[in-house]
């Protein structure tokens, strides 16, 4: 997937977003814990809590939610990992190139 060089965003936090998604899922949505869980991600990325939310959000390509205007990296991220269980998306974070 491509990003912005002066971008923070990279493969392993597209994923970390989908995690959160599928954690969120499991646990049927509940109230307030999407920005927990985004405050989590934000004290080892560099991203903001909101601007991780909103990529949170964007996972609606699922078809849990409304449309929403989700980034090209978002669709061919779930398109490509969006079956995986929560473990099998850790195991590839782990083995990304660092």
């Amino acid at each position: 997937m491509g990003y912005q060089d002066t971008s923070f965003w990279n493969d392993e936090n597209e994923l970390r977003c989908l995690i959160i998604f599928k954690k969120l899922q499991a646990e049927k949505f509940p109230r307030g814990k999407q920005m927990k869980y985004c405050q989590e991600m934000e004290k080892t990325t560099g991203l903001e809590a909101t601007n991780i939310s909103a990529k949170v959000s964007n996972y609606t390509v699922a078809g849990i939610n409304n449309p929403s205007n989700a980034s090209t990296n978002t669709i061919k991220c779930f398109k490509q990992y969006g079956k995986l269980s929560i473990k099998e998306l850790e195991n590839i974070i782990n083995n990304l190139p660092k």
